[in-house]
């Protein structure tokens, strides 16, 4: 190899190392952010009022699994967690800032224990594999969350200027990245909508957990998601092979 050449090889490598570089630190960022997106803002800084408040939303969460949102009342949410209803308002000022506070710190929880536990893997493959994969089983262990999410939240129009609904964003965000980065690796076909895929990847999954939470079928939510999850990336790595 002549001089000229051996040193554009090394520019390309140094070039496709510093591409490599600022995906896995905007992959970082974008982690970042959704994990520690600023919840709804409050001045209760005394352990006491912590646990109060800790209290409410998960007696709120109750009643909305079980009731639904249009249903619950405020006065079932304050017996439900045991104080008065004048008590509750001094916290939420109605029903619906408690619907939208409810699932927050849960999303929060999940992007932080993918975050963790996406690490070890390195490429968007992997990741979106392990994103889908998760997203099943997080509703499996969070049933009563699940339901209200998936069924109350993620269909409704009344969460379209909140923080819950950046929260909803930031699910397919993840998803966008990865598929974008897919792209790049050569397993996701360059020539299809990346949105449009995001929609078959997000709503594959989403099927399969409402059908769960409606019928408890399948009966191995978490195996089901794997399995869904499978044969989801298979099919864009097949439209790569055509």
């Amino acid at each position: 190899m002549d001089l000229e050449a051996f040193v554009a090889t090394k520019e390309v490598v140094v070039e496709s190392e510093q591409i490599a570089l600022d995906t896995a630190s905007a992959w970082d960022s974008l982690l970042e952010e959704i994990a520690h997106r600023p919840k709804r803002a409050t001045e209760r800084k005394q352990d006491r009022a912590k646990r109060t408040e800790q209290q409410i939303l998960n007696a709120a969460l109750r009643v909305f699994a079980r009731d639904g949102i249009s249903r619950s009342r405020i006065a079932d949410i304050a017996a439900e967690a045991g104080i008065s209803t004048s008590t509750l308002y001094e916290y939420y000022k109605s029903k619906e800032d408690l619907a939208y506070d409810v699932p927050l710190s849960h999303l929060a929880d999940f992007f932080e224990s993918y975050h963790a536990n996406a690490a070890s893997r390195t490429s968007a493959r992997e990741r979106l594999l392990l994103y889908l994969v998760m997203s099943a089983d997080y509703a499996r262990e969070h049933a009563e969350w699940a339901r209200l999410l998936y069924l109350e939240i993620w269909p409704s129009v009344f969460v379209s200027d909140t923080e819950l609904r950046h929260s909803i964003d930031d699910f397919t965000r993840v998803i966008l990245f990865l598929v974008k980065e897919g792209v790049a690796e050569g397993w996701v076909a360059p020539d299809r909508n990346p949105y449009e895929t995001v929609a078959l990847l997000i709503g594959g999954v989403n099927q399969l957990i409402i059908t769960w939470l409606l019928y408890r079928k399948p009966k191995n939510l978490t195996r089901a998601g794997t399995e869904m999850a499978e044969r989801l990336i298979a099919m864009l790595e097949n439209e790569v092979r055509r």
